[in-house]
Order: C-alpha cells, then sequence, then structure tokens
C-alpha cells in the first residue's frame, strides 16, 4: 500500500495551488457577491494548461482541493473544463458535433450542462418522465429538467430521457442536445443560497427534434453512464467541502494563538483546541475516503459505496466544523466579513445535490444486506 502521491502529482498539485493563492485568492468574495459565473478563471485555468494534468480522476481531486481551498464558487466551473467523464466524450456523437464541444469545454469558453433532475424524480432513476421518442427523422424530446447546473450559460445539454415506455432504470438513454434549438425554453433560474456563482434552474423541452446520431453511447444505457458519473462526483464533492473545512480549520487555529480571553490564549483551552483537533482528524478520514474513490476509478473498478459513504457523510461533517469555526471567532464569524457563512452555504447545498444523505445510506445498506448497490 502506498498513501503518498507520486513526484508528478507534486508538482502538479504545486501549480494549481500557485493559481489559486495568486489569481482566484484576491477575487474569492466576487462571484458569490455578485452571482456570476467565474468565466476569467476557468479561461486563465485554460490558458495556464493546468488541465493538461487531468489524466485520471486523483489528479482532479488534486485540483479540486487546492482552488475550493480558495474559493467554492470557481471550484466547480473550473473541474468542468477537462473533466475526465466518460459521458462528456460524447461517443457516437458526429465529430464535427463533439469536437467543437470537447475543445471549446477545456479553452474554458464552452459549457455542457447535465439534465438529469425533474420535479418529481432525482435520485428516483426508474420514475424519470422525460421522452425521447423516435422518428424517421431522428429524435423527439419531451419534458422538464430541473436542478440544471450552468443553466442560462451552457452551450449543449446532455438530456437523460426514457426510449422505452416501461419504467425502469434501463429504459433511460442520453442525448446531446444544443441549446440554441428550437423547443427549448428559457431557463427559469433559481435563487439557490450557495454556490452562486454557478446558475441553476429549470428548462421545458417541448418537442425539440433532435438527429438521429445525436444518440450518447448506446440505446437504454443512460442509467449506466450517469451511475459512472455520480459515483465519481460525490467523492468529487467530499473534496469540494472538506477544502473548505481544511481552510476554516487553518484559519481558526490562527485566530486561537493570538485571542486572548482570561489571560490566555484561547489556544489554550480544550473547548477550542479539541474541537479543532476533532475536525482536523474528521477531515484527514476524509480526504483518505476521497482517494481511495478516485483511485478505485482511476483502476476502472466500481466504487457505487465509497462513492454513497463519501455523499452522505463529508458534507455534514464539513458543516459542522465550519460551524464550530464561525462560533469560534465570535460575533466576528457570524458576519459576512469572514468566510464562514459563505462556506456554510455552499456546502449545505451539496448536502442535497447528487443524492441526498438518506439515497446514499440506502445505496450503503443495500450493499450491505445483500441488495443492489443502486436505487430504481
Amino acid at each position: 500500500m502506498d498513501f503518498s502521491f507520486t513526484e508528478e502529482q507534486e508538482i502538479f498539485r504545486a501549480s494549481v495551488r500557485k493559481f489559486a493563492r495568486k489569481e482566484i485568492s484576491p477575487r474569492a468574495k466576487e462571484w458569490d457577491r455578485e452571482g456570476k459565473y467565474p468565466w476569467p478563471i476557468v479561461r486563465r485555468f485554460a490558458e495556464l494548461g493546468i488541465n493538461s494534468g487531468f489524466v485520471s480522476y486523483v489528479n482532479t481531486g488534486i485540483v479540486v482541493e487546492e482552488v475550493a481551498y480558495v474559493d467554492f464558487n470557481c471550484a466547480f466551473p473550473v473541474l468542468f473544463t477537462a473533466v475526465p467523464y466518460r459521458i462528456y466524450r460524447l461517443e457516437g456523437i458526429p465529430e464535427n458535433i463533439a469536437r467543437p464541444l470537447r475543445d471549446g469545454m477545456a479553452s474554458g469558453k464552452k459549457v455542457m450542462s447535465i439534465c438529469f433532475t425533474e420535479p418529481e424524480a432525482g435520485s428516483d432513476f426508474a420514475n424519470l418522465a422525460t421522452t425521447a421518442t423516435q422518428n424517421k427523422d431522428g429524435w423527439i424530446i419531451n419534458g422538464c429538467k430541473n436542478s440544471v447546473s450552468f443553466a442560462g450559460i451552457a452551450d449543449a445539454y446532455i438530456v437523460w430521457a426514457r426510449t422505452e415506455k416501461e419504467k425502469s432504470i434501463w429504459g433511460l438513454s442520453s442525448f446531446l442536445v444544443p441549446c440554441d434549438l428550437s423547443g427549448i425554453s428559457a431557463p427559469k433560474i433559481w435563487d439557490d443560497m450557495g454556490t452562486r456563482g454557478t446558475p441553476r434552474g429549470e428548462v421545458y423541452f417541448d418537442n425539440v427534434h433532435i438527429p438521429s446520431n445525436y444518440l450518447i453511447g448506446e440505446l437504454g444505457k443512460g442509467f449506466e453512464y450517469a451511475a459512472e458519473l455520480y459515483d465519481v462526483n460525490r467523492a468529487i464533492i467530499g473534496l469540494l467541502c472538506s477544502s473548505q473545512a481544511q481552510a476554516s480549520i487553518d484559519e481558526t487555529v490562527e485566530y486561537a494563538k493570538k485571542r486572548v480571553v482570561f489571560g490566555n490564549p484561547i489556544s489554550k483551552y480544550q473547548a477550542i483546541s479539541f474541537a479543532l483537533a476533532e475536525g482536523y482528524t474528521l477531515l484527514e478520514a476524509a480526504r483518505l475516503l476521497c482517494y481511495k474513490t478516485l483511485w478505485l476509478a482511476d483502476k476502472g473498478h466500481r466504487q457505487t459505496v465509497e462513492g454513497a459513504m463519501c455523499k452522505w457523510w463529508i458534507p455534514e461533517i464539513c458543516f459542522e466544523i465550519v460551524r464550530k469555526c464561525l462560533i469560534a471567532h465570535g460575533h466576528y464569524g457570524y458576519t459576512k466579513d469572514l468566510p464562514f457563512e459563505q462556506r456554510i452555504r455552499d456546502i449545505l447545498g451539496w448536502q442535497i445535490g447528487d443524492g441526498t444523505p438518506e439515497i446514499c445510506k440506502l445505496i450503503i445498506a443495500r450493499k450491505l444486506f445483500g441488495g443492489k448497490e443502486f436505487t430504481g
């Protein structure tokens, strides 16, 4: 067993850290305050060629850690400039359509948006109601998708739709749907509490026609593609949240050394020092679980249960760690002058996205009791 990163990965981490501290940190509050997508940061990231290191899921985790430590709002968009998810390869899509999208994402100039969740179905894969009906000219998409990240700025949607009448997870397929097609509504953008730099909302598809060769991969494999994405993304979410919690601990340690109460720095009081020690320990365990999950993905092994563990547990402990750090700073920690309130808002959203704690515990419980590892 080897718990160390390679020399190349450490060099890669150093380059990402330098970029994040120098170019993201000075603007860390901007995207949350203004509710804007961080296009300048995403494009700068691509210009520097940092995304050339995206050769593995572990390297993806390294990027997420270093960027999220500085600014949560930039980590999620930067992640998608060259993320190695299989669905983004656009298998089966004509190369003259797929290549400009892939290259545009890598250069930070284009965005593809995942359209999976619906008003009446999210984690309940089998209950998705959006349909794709085949005719002699192609496919007709009808339905509504919500919780759509990058709504309003995406160049194309990846839409999961039902291609079989029977309601099961094996009747779903994935499609590329350019955003400028007739029948696609203007997105209704939601006013989220956190991660305000990434617009999310609701999109309607009303008799949207796409060519036959806009089917991604194989017919009926939509669930498989979604599961691959979510299993890995849950570990990525764990690193997003743990980085913000780690930043909170680091800042609170420095504050506790200097803040004097009753003649002593508050670091001398176990109520403060033990809480930080506990949080530090939990974050070490969280990071190991996330990187194990990403390592499994790089090795080509399934990581459904490990991803579910990352997703239900890590956002919850990180929320609590940041809350304790906020309280340690007193009333000043409760103000918007310090970053804790934003971190709490941002982390809270990821207790919901990509599977609620209850759904993820169900996945783990099914494994424990000999059932299927997935929902549906």
